[in-house]
C-alpha cells in the first residue's frame, strides 16, 4: 500500500483505532483486539495497531503471536512516519494515532522520570526557532524516542523466548538511539550478568548513570554486579543518613522493589525511610511500598518502638505494605485527608497542611504540596524533608491529571507549590525522596531544570 492509498483510507481506520486504544486503557483486551485487527483491514500497515496487538499478547503470556505482531509493526513503523509527513506537507494535522500513542504511553509511564521525559519532549527545543522547525525536530525526537521503544520491547518478547543474543541486540539498538530508555539499560545489563560478563553489565550500569537515570536502575541488579566484582555495596539498596553518632535523630533509606498490578510490568525501587530517636528508640516508617525483611530486621537490631507508618501520598507503590507492618508493629497509618478516601484501607488518622505529629524525640511537620496526587503531602523531620513524589533530584512528579494538555497548567502550578512552600526552607535541609538518590534544598533550587524561572 503506497502513502497516497494510505492516506485515503486513514479516516476508517483511526476510526477503528481510537476504539481500540479505549478499549485497552480499560482492560477490555478482546474488544481492543476487535478494534485493532479492524484497523489492519482498512489499512493493513498501521504500525500502532500492530504494537497494541503485539501488547495484548504479551499480557496474555501468548509470546510467538507477540513477536508476530511487534516484527510487522516495527517494520511498519516508517511507513507511519511517511505518513505523518504526508499530512505535514498537505497543511494537514499529523494522524491522530500519534497523539494518541504519545497520550497513552504517558498516561502508562511507570515512574515520573519516564512522564516527565514524554511530557518535555517539545521543550527539549529552543523557542527562538521557526513554528515549522520546531515540529521537525519535535517529530525527530519522537521518532527517536518511540524507535526505540518498539526495538525494546521487541526484545522483551524475544528475551521470553530466550532468545537472548537477539534480546540484547535490539536492547542496544533501542539505548543507541535513547540513551535514556531505563528498560532497555536494565535488560542489557541483566543479560550480561546472566552470561557472565559482570565488567560488561556495570559498563551499562555506569553509563545510563552518566544519563541520569541511576533511580530507574535495578538496584539488585547492580547490587549483585559489584557484589561480584568485589566492590562496595553501600548505599544501593540500604543506606544511612543520619547525620552522624553524635545526633539524636536516626534516618535509614531501603530501596524496596515495589511492584504494578500488571506482572508484565518489572519491579521499580521506591524509598521506605525508617526514622527514628536514638534516646527514646520510638521511629516512624515512611512510605513503605513492598513487604521487605529488612525493616522488621532493623527495628528489631536497633530496639526501636515504630509509633507510626506514615504515608506521603496513597499510590500503591508507597503504600501497599500499610497493613502488614500496622499489624506487625500495632501501629497505626497516618494518610493526606485528600488521599485518605483512595486507599485501599482507610487510615487510623488523617491529616491536613502545616500538622505537627508528635513523638518522643522528634515531630513530623506535614507540607501539603498538591500535584502528583490531591493529597501529597512532604514530612518535615528535624534536619530531613521527605518529599515523596513531589520533588527528586533534578526533576518533579508527574502530576494526577490524565491529559497531557492539562498536564502543563497542573504542573505550573505544582512548580509554584515547590518554590513557595520547599525552596523557601534551609537551603541545607537534606531532602529525601521516594525514588532516587537524596539531594537538598539549596541544590534543587540551583540545578533542577524544572524548577527554573
Amino acid at each position: 500500500m503506497s502513502v497516497d492509498e494510505a492516506w485515503k483510507k486513514l479516516g476508517p481506520a483511526e476510526s477503528r483505532f481510537a476504539q481500540g486504544i479505549k478499549a485497552f486503557r480499560s482492560g477490555l483486551y478482546t474488544e481492543a483486539s476487535e478494534a485493532f485487527e479492524s484497523c489492519l483491514r482498512e489499512m493493513p500497515r498501521h504500525a500502532y495497531a500492530s504494537y497494541y496487538l503485539a501488547n495484548i499478547a504479551y499480557i496474555q503470556g501468548d509470546f510467538p503471536r507477540a513477536l508476530t505482531h511487534m516484527e510487522r509493526s516495527l517494520g511498519d513503523l516508517p511507513f507511519m512516519d511517511e505518513l505523518n509527513d504526508h499530512g505535514l506537507k498537505r497543511k494537514s494535522r499529523s494522524i491522530a494515532s500519534y497523539e494518541q500513542m504519545l497520550n497513552t504511553e504517558w498516561e502508562n509511564a511507570v515512574n515520573c522520570r519516564a512522564a516527565r521525559e514524554i511530557e518535555s519532549l517539545a521543550d527539549e527545543v529552543s523557542t527562538d526557532k521557526t513554528k515549522l522547525e520546531l515540529q521537525a525536530a519535535k517529530e525527530s525526537a519522537s521518532r527517536a524516542r518511540r524507535s526505540a521503544h518498539y526495538r525494546y520491547f521487541l526484545g522483551n518478547i524475544l528475551f521470553q523466548l530466550k532468545d537472548f543474543p537477539e534480546a540484547a541486540r535490539l536492547f542496544r539498538e533501542a539505548l543507541a538511539l535513547d540513551p535514556r530508555h531505563t528498560g532497555a539499560a536494565n535488560n542489557a545489563a541483566a543479560i550480561c550478568y546472566m552470561a557472565g560478563d559482570l565488567k560488561g553489565a556495570l559498563e551499562i550500569i555506569d553509563k545510563s548513570e552518566s544519563e541520569g537515570l541511576g533511580d530507574g536502575l535495578n538496584l539488585k541488579l547492580k547490587h549483585l554486579v559489584l557484589e561480584g566484582l568485589g566492590r562496595p555495596t553501600e548505599g544501593i539498596l540500604r543506606e544511612d543518613l543520619s547525620s552522624g553518632p553524635e545526633g539524636d535523630l536516626g534516618v535509614v533509606r531501603l530501596a524496596l522493589a515495589a511492584r504494578s498490578d500488571d506482572p508484565q510490568i518489572p519491579a521499580f525501587y521506591e524509598n521506605c525511610y525508617v526514622v527514628f530517636c536514638r534516646t527514646s528508640r520510638q521511629a516512624v516508617l515512611i512510605d513503605p511500598g513492598a513487604e521487605d525483611s529488612r525493616i522488621p530486621e532493623l527495628v528489631r537490631t536497633e530496639g526501636l518502638e515504630v509509633k507510626a507508618i506514615l504515608n506521603t501520598h496513597f499510590h500503591p507503590d508507597h503504600t501497599a505494605a500499610n497493613g502488614r507492618y500496622a499489624a506487625l508493629f500495632a501501629a497505626p497509618v497516618i494518610a493526606p485527608q485528600r488521599d485518605a478516601e483512595a486507599l485501599p484501607e482507610p487510615p487510623a488518622r488523617s491529616f491536613g497542611d502545616g500538622e505537627v505529629l508528635p513523638f518522643e524525640g522528634f515531630s513530623v511537620k506535614t507540607l501539603l504540596t498538591p500535584g502528583h496526587s490531591p493529597g501529597s503531602s512532604c514530612f518535615l523531620i528535624g534536619d530531613y524533608l521527605f518529599t515523596g513524589d513531589t520533588l527528586f533530584k533534578g526533576f518533579i512528579g508527574k502530576v494526577a491529571e490524565k491529559s497531557r494538555e492539562k498536564a502543563g497548567e497542573e504542573q505550573r502550578r505544582l512548580v509554584r507549590t515547590i518554590r513557595d512552600k520547599l525552596l523557601t526552607l534551609d537551603g541545607r535541609l537534606r531532602v529525601c525522596p521516594g525514588h532516587g538518590k537524596t539531594t537538598t534544598i539549596a541544590d534543587e533550587a540551583a540545578d533542577n531544570p524544572f524548577l527554573r524561572k
